[in-house]
């Protein structure tokens, strides 16, 4: 079969794309071509702009055929980018900003480019991704007047654009377009009435793509071309936005976003919208139905066409008719376009006939002239027609049949390059990127359908290198934890608590409550600051502190004393050291050591007697900060003694480590060690090794399968040096430390003599680390020298924890030997390397790396730090997969399997790989259903956002469905921050599904006291909500809310963070967010009333704007003195807006919080007496002593924290709101955060005019004036 219309006569329509342009601006000069947020360009405008852009560069060389470069963003520049090239007679290489340096950099070698156009702002990114010698010119520059450089006429076999696809060798090909077959392809568009003067065309698709240049070419055929701003092809808002705006009427697109477009509820509102094209995947039936049923009367085209047939090869014109057929599941590509000739043929060549499936071959006018460089493989696709000798074909790959009535039916891929997202996936590309990585033997792609969408799923599935991916129980069956991280088993074994001991196990014995259960300020910051740091922000590293890191001075030590004399107090204080510290960044608590894995695995014991009243053997609690007795001391009453016992809990190690488990446990045990060597002396008190006696375990009631590892003894502290157990190595890395050239040293007599130039490697060091090898500035090896076998692991860890205490300085441990059999190469490569310098070899050794860290790295009390561990080698294989390939050739998954199938040849077998239970195993295999509930469907969105997928199901699982730690912090604070609620940081993991966490927070969650503070004695439900001012107490705001008894009811909003333990939130943001929940538990719909006193005006505004945004009515919004008062100090003019008191108009404004005045003597005396929080609770407590000094704390805790607050620019003018706005300004006032601006409101503001100030607006002299005010504006009709 063949198309209707013949190819001569299209190809009697010759021309080019110039002289198509040319003839617009002639017929239609005045008229707008191009649409843009930068402005409008006229037919006559763009054609100009393109002429001077096209003398320019055929005046630098460019001549037809040549190929030059199009780096630009989606912009009128990039219209007038395009047409400039082709005016030159040259061909355009679109070079998307979006695609990754190294992707773009091969593109433009492959196309040989010598000339690259660009924008001002893109022109730096270039000097890396093109040759030297290559002319890198702006669009302002190249359209500047001055050329007057004759133009060529390009011929109808000149190239228009390269376009590359992906490729079946692994690498992209370029495909050469020819004038010819895009004039056609225009044409054609044209006389089908989908482009012409009546059209404007949205441009959203990345230039890159094929489906991009009908797009932007567009003006040719007489239609607008209408900008999106870059991003919007996977932004559904963002394209109705853009469709609203200006007035769009055709939009194509894959299935994909029309889907998401459907499934956003806006799309019915695009009222100029007549027609739609889809293309790039397989249409559905039931999508058709739902496009049809949003927007009635839509003409809606079902494209195909490969790149090397010039974007559109065939068509279907969809009517609501052809869904009539239930049995079309996927519908019909259609019929060739003008001058196309399309075949279906069978392994032999010949004809299939209808309704039988064969390979589709494409012949005409559109065929491109080939693929640049690629004369083998352009042979091999385009082919020789057996039907006419002087006709090409080109071999698509694509199986299809024709139907009855003379349409295309599309039937899959005949290689294994798929179409994904309406993208054109070479899977051979994306395994052989993949396999670039040092850590990958082998990979293969293939594609899996998730049975929970229907959609399919890119899948990379590879074998790990075990000389370069080095994995914790490397060769072990059962070590999937440590080659991918998704099962998120560390994470929850870490919040099982799994070192505690069972409260079953400890019932019935009795427990003694230890003091000080309240961490000082000294225990939390040095337990927050000792982590394992993986990133180095301090700066360079030096000799001088490299050498003050490896000989730490000892802690200061009081006067000896005997165990005997510590009080009850001190123990109390001292165990508190071991204890955990919590932090709302944080999803797991904060010890003052090291745990390998943070399982906290290793317990302590003491056997004491005589001590503080104490005699047995006691169990510390470390979490509730108690001792339990679990037996008698063997010999009570003879002297005074106390000592630690070390047992590691086998089950809390077992399920993340398989080998190596002792040596681990007695790790963490010299960690702890370290800790009480520390805090030890302050007491006048050491520890010192007493013994292993295995027979102690007895006397601790713990199971048989425990690992007890020694005992110590508190004693006098002894005032003598520490002996010397451990001898260090040092690595320098490169040049990164001053004074010292990289290669292995050995510390001696606090000298660093050199052994040589190999150290530990990158590739020693377990994979997840070698990133943080790569920012390290060194490394360290430890080498037990104790004769002591069972502690030559303990002294490794207590070194590591005493060199962790020296400020400035980050470590983290990456490698350490075994004695059971099972050295991971850093220590393998350590005794090589000390074999080679006849140094005494290593008993026992611990490799760590490190650098220079901020002052902020080590105040902070968040999980930055341990963010890079909530991936594994498979998810960092990923990641560094996105850093080359377009986001939609990134594997979704990548999977590590021990070994890839193969075929009989020796071939990676695609078919069996995609079998293979972790390759077909989704995480997301939940049933799909439908969030009902308010509290699902707000989770969902969230939920759905922080993961990065659309479509979640009340059944998804948190973890399964990509979460992380990070995650699942994120999600708890905006739960919170949201309901008001009070949910523990590990609700995600006692509640992992979104069914289980909704419940958990409607029904299980403790409801928190409302802060909303009823104001009037009206009995009816809230009406008016309102703001107060800085700090947040709603009383003031009393005598106004009175003045409307009887016709409204007026709720204030009292601040997070006055009710005690709350803290205030960070921003304006978040504080709107947490006021509407508590606003939708009274008044859970619209319309809303809201005011806004002084710095609530903020607030009131921002609410508003939210509130709207979710699809509510506000109906009146009264900002009320929403500019600062006047303050009476020119000195405060330098601080700005600095909450500090030594600004005296923070001062002057906090007091005024509470007195409701900025002079008068109060001020002066509170400016002299105060000069930090104590000092002012204290002051403001003396002169109202029916405040408490805790409620004035808090108070000045919220001002202190919202002070600062201010809109940006940038966010006021994203904020729009519809209400009717109203700003009532006091006299003396600042101009408001709204007076500089415009646009926030969608109409103009009232602006009333008040004769009291600031304070006495809501004060009895002045209230009057402002609830008359505000009854003139009649808001309560």
């Amino acid at each position: 079969m063949n198309t209707s219309t013949s190819v001569p006569a299209v190809l009697k329509q010759r021309g080019s794309l110039p002289e198509l342009l040319r003839h617009q601006a002639r017929d239609r000069g005045d008229d707008i071509a191009v649409i843009s947020a930068e402005g409008r360009l006229t037919f006559a405008e763009l054609h100009s702009a393109a002429v001077r852009m096209g003398s320019y560069l055929a005046g630098a060389g460019v001549s037809p055929d040549t190929c030059v470069g199009l780096f630009v963003e989606p912009s009128a520049e990039l219209v007038t980018g395009v047409w400039g090239i082709l005016t030159a007679g040259a061909a355009y290489l679109p070079l998307s900003p979006d695609y990754p340096d190294s992707r773009l950099r091969y593109m433009a070698a492959d196309a040989g480019v010598g000339v690259v156009v660009t924008q001002s702002h893109l022109r730096g990114r270039l000097h890396g991704l093109v040759p030297a010698g290559t002319l890198v010119v702006t669009v302002d520059e190249a359209t500047a007047t001055g050329s007057a450089h004759p133009l060529p006429e390009p011929r109808e076999d000149n190239l228009a654009y390269v376009i590359h696809t992906s490729g079946s060798t692994g690498s992209p090909k370029g495909v050469m377009i020819e004038q010819r077959s895009v004039v056609a392809q225009l044409r054609w568009l044209e006389r089908s009435g989908y482009l012409g003067p009546a059209v404007s065309i949205l441009q959203k698709t990345p230039i890159s793509f094929d489906a991009a240049q009908w797009e932007v070419l567009a003006c040719a055929a007489g239609a607008r071309v209408v900008m999106s701003p870059p991003g919007s092809f996977r932004d559904p808002q963002a394209i109705i936005d853009a469709i609203h705006t200006y007035s769009v009427t055709a939009l194509q697109g894959v299935p994909t976003l029309l889907r998401a477009l459907v499934d956003s509820g806006e799309l019915d509102t695009c009222s100029t919208l007549t027609r739609i094209f889809s293309g790039g995947e397989a249409l559905t039936r039931a999508l058709a139905q739902e496009l049809f049923r949003t927007l009635p009367g839509v003409s809606l085209v079902n494209l195909y066409g490969p790149t090397e047939a010039t974007i559109n090869a065939t068509s279907l014109h969809v009517s609501p008719d052809t869904l009539d057929d239930e049995d079309l599941h996927i519908l019909p590509i259609g019929r060739p376009a003008d001058g196309v000739t399309c075949h279906i043929l069978d392994g032999d060549l010949r004809p299939t006939g209808t309704g039988r499936s064969g390979e589709l071959f494409i012949g005409g006018v559109q065929l491109a002239r080939g693929y640049a460089g690629r004369p083998e493989v352009t042979r091999e696709r385009f082919i020789t027609s057996p039907f006419d000798p002087a006709e090409r074909l080109y071999r698509t790959g694509d199986l299809a049949r024709w139907r009855a009535d003379g349409t295309i039916q599309y039937e899959g891929r005949t290689d294994n390059q798929v179409k994904l997202r309406g993208y054109r996936v070479e899977l051979e590309e994306v395994a052989s990127r993949v396999e670039e990585h040092t850590w990958v033997r082998r990979a293969a792609a293939v594609v899996t359908d998730n049975p929970r969408t229907g959609s399919q799923v890119l899948v990379a599935a590879v074998e790990l290198n075990e000389h370069t991916a080095v994995v914790m129980d490397q060769g072990r069956s059962d070590a999937g934890h440590h080659q991918s991280k998704s099962s998120k088993l560390q994470v929850k074994a870490q919040l099982a608590d799994p070192g505690l001991r069972e409260p079953s196990e400890l019932a019935g014995r009795p427990v003694v409550p230890l003091a000080g259960s309240e961490a000082t300020a000294e225990q939390r910051r040095a337990a927050f600051a000792r982590k394992s740091y993986r990133f180095y922000e301090g700066g360079r590293a030096t000799v001088e502190g490299l050498s003050a890191l490896l000989t730490p001075p000892p802690p200061p030590a009081a006067a000896a004393r005997e165990p005997g004399e510590l009080t009850a107090g001190e123990i109390g204080s001292l165990l508190r050291w071991l204890g955990p510290h919590r932090s709302p960044d944080r999803l797991l608590p904060k010890y003052a050591y090291a745990s390998p894995g943070a399982l906290y695995a290793t317990q302590l014991y003491l056997e004491i007697d005589g001590v503080a009243g104490l005699s047995g053997v006691y169990y510390h609690h470390p979490v509730d900060h108690t001792l339990v007795r679990v037996g008698d001391h063997p010999s009570p009453g003879r002297t005074s003694e106390l000592k630690i016992h070390f047992l590691g809990r086998r089950r809390a190690i077992e399920p993340v480590y398989k080998n190596n488990i002792v040596e681990v446990l007695e790790f963490e045990a010299g960690h702890m060690l370290g800790v009480l060597e520390e805090a030890l002396p302050g007491l006048g008190l050491m520890v010192r090794p007493h013994g292993f006696l295995p027979d102690a375990a007895s006397r601790l009631d713990v199971s048989a399968e425990d690992h007890y590892l020694g005992t110590f003894a508190v004693v006098p502290h002894d005032g003598l040096p520490r002996p010397e157990e451990v001898e260090l190595f040092v690595q320098a890395h490169g040049d990164r430390v001053d004074g010292l050239p990289g290669g292995l040293y050995r510390h001696q007599d606090d000298m660093l003599v050199r052994l040589g130039d190999e150290v530990v490697e990158r590739r020693h060091v377990i994979a997840i680390n070698q990133g943080v090898y790569d920012r390290a500035s060194f490394g360290i090896s430890a080498v037990a020298r104790t004769g002591d076998d069972w502690r030559r692991y303990m002294v490794l860890g207590t070194l590591l924890h005493r060199l962790q205490r020296v400020p400035g300085v980050g470590l983290m441990s990456a490698g350490y030997s075994s004695r059971t059999g099972h050295p991971l190469p850093a220590a393998q490569r350590l005794d090589d390397l000390l074999d080679r310098a006849a140094v005494p070899a290593a008993p026992a050794s611990y490799f760590f790396v490190g650098g220079p860290i901020s002052a902020e790295q080590a105040a902070h009390t968040g999980m930055n730090e341990d963010a890079v561990h909530t991936k594994g080698p498979a998810e960092m294989i990923r990641d560094d997969a996105a850093q080359f390939l377009p986001d939609y050739m990134v594997p979704a998954r990548v999977v590590v399997v021990d070994r890839l199938p193969v075929t009989a040849n020796g071939k990676t077998d695609l078919k069996a790989t995609a079998l293979l239970p972790e390759v077909a195993a989704n995480g997301n295999t939940a049933p799909r259903v439908e969030p009902t509930t308010p509290t699902e469907r707000w989770l969902a969105g969230e939920w759905g956002r922080l993961l990065g997928y659309e479509e979640v199901s009340t059944q998804d699982e948190f973890f399964a469905s990509g979460g992380n730690s990070l995650h699942s912090v994120a999600l708890v604070n905006r739960i919170n921050r949201r309901f008001g609620t009070r949910l523990p940081l590990q609700a995600v993991f006692e509640a992992p599904t979104l069914a289980e966490l909704a419940a958990r927070v409607e029904d299980r969650a403790p409801a928190p006291a409302s802060r909303l503070l009823r104001l009037n004695t009206d009995g009816a439900a809230a009406q008016v909500f309102v703001w107060p001012g800085l700090g947040g107490y709603p009383m003031n705001l009393r005598t106004l809310a009175l003045g409307f008894d009887g016709e409204r009811s007026v709720a204030g909003i009292q601040a997070y963070g006055i009710n005690t333990g709350e803290t205030p939130h960070a921003t304006i943001r978040q504080m709107a967010e947490a006021d509407i929940a508590e606003i939708r538990r009274v008044r859970p719909t619209g319309p809303y009333t809201l005011w806004g006193y002084s710095f609530g005006a903020r607030v009131a505004f921002e609410a508003a704007w939210q509130l709207e945004q979710a699809g509510e009515k506000v109906e009146n919004l009264l900002l009320i003195c929403p500019g600062n008062p006047h303050v009476r100090t020119e000195e405060g003019r330098r601080w700005g807006r600095e909450a500090s008191f030594a600004n005296p108009v923070y001062v002057t404004i906090l007091h005024s919080v509470f007195a409701g005045t900025t002079h008068g003597p109060a001020v002066d005396a509170c400016l002299r007496e105060t000069t930090d929080e104590e000092s002012f609770v204290a002051f403001v407590h003396r002169r109202m002593p029916a405040l408490s000094e805790g409620t004035i704390r808090r108070i000045t805790q919220v001002v202190a924290a919202t002070y600062e607050f201010e809109y940006t620019f940038r966010e006021l003018r994203e904020r729009r709101v519809e209400a009717p706005v109203t700003i009532f300004k006091a006299a003396g006032d600042d101009y408001s955060f709204l007076e500089d601006s415009s646009g926030y409101s969608a109409e103009p503001p009232r602006v009333i005019p008040l004769t009291g100030d600031h304070y006495e607006v809501l004060k009895e002299q002045g209230v009057a004036e402002l609830i008359a005010g505000i009854r003139a504006l009649d808001v309560f009709a």
